[in-house]
């Protein structure tokens, strides 16, 4: 039996590519150079699986878990208004119970999505010894499981 994480991945990332196209919100994509909005959100994703397990003494069905992460990133000063809103927009497409299909394979949202409170990033020194924030994330943690 071939291993489906790879897929899984590919499935969520699929479901937030159409999701961010649909908001014309820009993805930092992992291994791929972006150059960060400094006016509006962008969303940087990674998928976090679990270890698999089997569900029988053969081997033979296998159950994936993990964590979609999707951060939504503002550039600092921007205000929080529109990074909780597309937050709660993400959160509102993966709800609990969601099924994302891809022929054998399905993948479903294992529990409500959580919204964390937002993170000030790090401050930086600027050339003329001025200090400030460069960001401001919120993260979106999804649960997700997929039984092959």
């Amino acid at each position: 039996m071939a291993d489906q994480s790879l897929r899984i991945v590919e499935i969520l990332e699929q479901r937030i590519a159409v999701v961010a196209s649909a908001q014309e919100v820009l993805v930092a994509w992992e291994n791929i150079p972006f150059t960060p909005p400094q006016d509006k959100p962008y969303l940087r994703v990674f998928v976090l699986p679990a270890t698999t397990q089997s569900l029988d003494f053969e081997a033979k069905a296998q159950t994936y878990r993990g964590i979609l992460q999707v951060n939504v990133i503002a550039m600092s000063g921007n205000g929080v208004g529109e990074s909780r809103s597309l937050a709660q927009l993400i959160a509102d497409e993966f709800p609990e119970g969601r099924h994302l299909p891809d022929g054998e394979l399905s993948v479903y949202i294992s529990g409500q999505p959580t919204i964390h409170p937002g993170i000030q990033d790090r401050t930086s020194s600027g050339p003329t010894g001025g200090s400030g924030s460069i960001s401001y994330t919120i993260p979106i943690s999804i649960s997700y499981r997929a039984d092959y």
